[in-house]
């Protein structure tokens, strides 16, 4: 019942207990296909998103946006949407709170203010020949990649990190993991 059509999904997590009040105008904005916002023990919070519990194959990777321009989002929603014969999942993350504090980690592009993450099923050559343009439409506002939304991206790192934690990094790699199991090549 979903095929062809844009759809809007809101997330929302929560911690207060005045959830229902805050969210009550999010209802209101329009029909709504489905409504799962309740409350959940932390543990069941990995269902917020509504994932597929069993093996699937998908393509996806990320921007890191210091500005979101209107126009273009409009032009992304246009590439990626319901014209495209595939099923593209465009999700936009606002950034900042902690995340935009200075850590000692490898976690970069801090002054980020929004995260776009672009997912669709299919071969690796279909989805870059249907995501690689989308994100090429972002790159005027892109500060890089998001590590942790590289999905099937295979050896392309760049983008990926700054060029401090890019110097750092094999340091810290030969001191923590000189066999390279995390890269799964020990």
């Amino acid at each position: 019942h979903l095929r062809g059509r844009y759809v809007v999904s809101v997330r929302v997590a929560y911690t207060g207990a005045d959830g229902e009040r805050l969210v009550a105008p999010l209802r209101e904005t329009g029909p709504v296909l489905a409504d799962s916002l309740r409350v959940m023990p932390y543990a069941e919070s990995r269902t917020i998103h509504s994932d597929p519990d069993f093996p699937h194959s998908y393509y996806g990777d990320s921007a890191v946006l210091g500005e979101l321009d209107v126009e273009r989002v409009g032009e992304l929603l246009a590439r990626t949407g319901p014209g495209t014969g595939a099923m593209v999942v465009v999700q936009i993350n606002q950034l900042g709170g902690a995340l935009a504090r200075p850590a000692p980690n490898s976690v970069p592009y801090r002054e980020g203010r929004f995260l776009v993450r672009l997912l669709t099923g299919g071969g690796r050559d279909r989805a870059r020949a249907l995501l690689d343009p989308a994100f090429r439409l972002l790159a005027p506002a892109a500060l890089g990649r998001a590590v942790n939304f590289a999905f099937g991206a295979g050896d392309r790192t760049e983008g990926l990190y700054d060029a401090e934690t890019r110097v750092r990094l094999p340091g810290l790699e030969a001191r923590y993991d000189p066999a390279s199991l995390l890269r799964g090549r020990g």
